[in-house]
């Protein structure tokens, strides 16, 4: 007995030593502690402390567990009123038309005719001379259903070339000029009727002055220039402004730079030089047979993935948009003589022989599709794409999503496909009534049914779409937070709120915005919330969302944002 005893106190004297033995956890090179920490892990979602080693997070948990993470040069940062949580994650934008425009002219914020015509005539002041001149952001709602007249810029700016995009990004508005210089007259074949063509006077066909979808795109690139080293100095010079405003991740689904080529290469100096300062997850466009833009999207993946830089998916389009009457609707437009429906972009057959190209590839799609018609043509393709390929994986987001039919809704789950929507859009703004006067006001009132869609079980991401917008224009999360909380504008307490029933709860918009993009692009296992092992991409804020008015949130300071790691922004 007295043996036996001995020989187990040994192995329990081995074992104390063993342990003690073990060497001391590493310091961290930032802990936050001393608030609220709101982590986006359905597992663990509040917790009150975190530590970041490196590029990654360390520890989560409560503030006791971070004695063995501080050393002498760790950073403490104490969280106080406010809140931690995931970097936020912008699932569908468009990061260099938007710098262009945010550091250019931007007429988005003219939602008045009288306010139009006085930044129309501070354009024409600021810009003297007979330099061919453009901006971007014209409010649909400000103008009729054929849209603004070539005569009304002639008016202000005279005998010039005049080009201003509108604010969704899917018209254009021409002066007399800019036609006549470019050829557009009576007789011009419109590139796609009924989709992309130019408005006309309807007894001589004469183009009125506004230019639906690519009617007119190469105007553009005619009249007016650009090169890479302008679209990269305006971008550098937005960045500061993104992470000021806790943006850590972008979903890019359309860039030019002018091309697409130069777009990632502007991604890949930035990010081989340590000057990017949010991850980029890009799109390859779809603008050939879909074998040769799977082959271009595999190329793009070789040449240009980095650190913060890689091609997430291909992006097509099934419809546009309802103010140029090219949505595809389920029921015909209001406002039409004729049984419109809009009309697709692709047919049907088509857009379901290009995504079963790319599902066998294993390429991710994204797919623009606004009308109910355009929506349900999109999940009919991806069904047929994943039965007739077997590949039940792939990624498939549905971008946009205004109009989706309530039997179509638990389709999204059963697909495996993400609901990605511009939540900022779904307010009782000027663009309500506008696109209502043309599909009916039933209709624009139960638009972005983004709650019931997430308790179908399926993904549902939020992204702004920036600069592109039914009425707000902006690349501020926080903001598309608010909105999606409070149905409203941001900031606008007073305004009725649309489908209320659809309001989310302040910790699903930060999912939404968080993890649930970090699902769309693939990288859940790195990113979209506050666990251990995970990339550190997370942002301080100074209030707690939780515990102020909705209508705050938007304004809410970011104190601090932290990108692989680094700090980008601290206030």
């Amino acid at each position: 007995m007295r043996s036996g005893f001995i020989s187990i106190t040994f192995v329990f004297f081995i074992t104390l030593s063993g342990c003690s033995n073990e060497p001391p956890v590493e310091p961290a090179d930032l802990v936050f502690s001393g608030g609220a920490v709101f982590t986006s892990d359905p597992l663990a979602p509040a917790a009150s402390a975190l530590a970041v080693r490196g590029d990654t997070i360390v520890y989560v948990g409560d503030s006791a567990g971070l004695t063995p993470f501080i050393g002498n040069d760790t950073q403490q940062i104490s969280i106080g009123d406010g809140l931690l949580i995931p970097g936020l994650m912008d699932s569908h934008t468009h990061v260099f038309n938007g710098s262009f425009a945010d550091v250019g002219v931007n007429l988005s914020l003219a939602d008045t005719r009288e306010k139009l015509q006085l930044a129309l005539e501070t354009i024409r002041e600021t810009n003297p001379g007979n330099a061919p001149v453009y901006a971007r952001g014209w409010q649909n709602h400000l103008f009729p259903k054929t849209g603004p007249t070539a005569a009304e810029l002639d008016a202000i700016f005279g005998d010039r070339i005049v080009i201003l995009g509108s604010v969704d990004g899917h018209s254009r508005w021409f002066s007399s000029r800019a036609l006549q210089e470019g050829g557009i007259t009576a007789s011009t074949v419109d590139p796609q009727p009924g989709v992309s063509f130019f408005e006309r006077d309807p007894l001589t066909n004469t183009p009125l002055g506004t230019g639906r979808e690519k009617a007119g795109a190469e105007l553009v690139e005619q009249f007016i220039p650009g090169d890479q080293l302008a679209y990269q100095q305006r971008f550098v010079a937005w960045l500061p402004r993104a992470a000021a405003a806790g943006l850590t991740s972008v979903f890019d689904a359309w860039a030019g730079a002018p091309s697409e080529t130069d777009a990632y290469e502007i991604w890949r100096s930035l990010d081989q030089a340590g000057a990017l300062t949010l991850r980029i997850f890009g799109s390859v466009r779809e603008i050939d047979n879909a074998t040769k833009i799977a082959n271009r999207f595999k190329r793009f993946s070789e040449e240009f993935s980095g650190a913060l830089v890689r091609p997430e998916a291909v992006k097509l389009a099934a419809d546009g948009v309802p103010e140029g009457h090219t949505a595809f609707l389920l029921t015909p437009y209001i406002d039409s003589h004729n049984e419109d429906f809009g009309q697709p972009m692709i047919s049907k057959a088509d857009l379901t022989s290009n995504i079963e190209t790319y599902f066998s590839y294993d390429i991710p799609v994204h797919i623009h599709a606004i009308g109910g018609g355009a929506v349900r043509m999109s999940l009919d393709a991806i069904e047929t794409a994943r039965a007739s390929t077997g590949n039940d994986s792939v990624r498939a987001t549905i971008a946009h999503m205004d109009f989706v039919h309530p039997e179509d809704i638990p389709r999204f789950s059963a697909l495996n496909v993400t609901a990605q929507t511009s939540i900022q859009w779904a307010a009782r703004d000027p663009s309500y009534f506008n696109i209502g006067s043309f599909v009916g006001m039933d209709k624009v009132e139960n638009a972005y049914p983004v709650r019931s869609i997430m308790m179908s079980g399926a993904n549902q991401s939020f992204g702004a779409d920036w600069p592109a917008s039914a009425y707000l224009s902006t690349y501020k999360p926080l903001e598309l937070i608010e909105a999606a909380v409070t149905r409203r504008l941001p900031g606008t307490p007073d305004m009725p709120a649309r489908n209320a029933d659809q309001a989310v709860t302040v910790a699903e918009a930060i999912v939404a915005m968080t993890r649930n993009t970090a699902i769309q692009v693939g990288e859940l296992d790195a990113l979209g919330s506050l666990t251990e092992g995970k990339r550190a991409d997370l942002v301080l804020l100074k209030h707690n969302l939780f515990e102020i008015p909705q209508e705050s949130i938007s304004t809410t300071p970011v104190l601090m944002t932290v990108v692989n790691g680094q700090v980008v922004h601290r206030q």
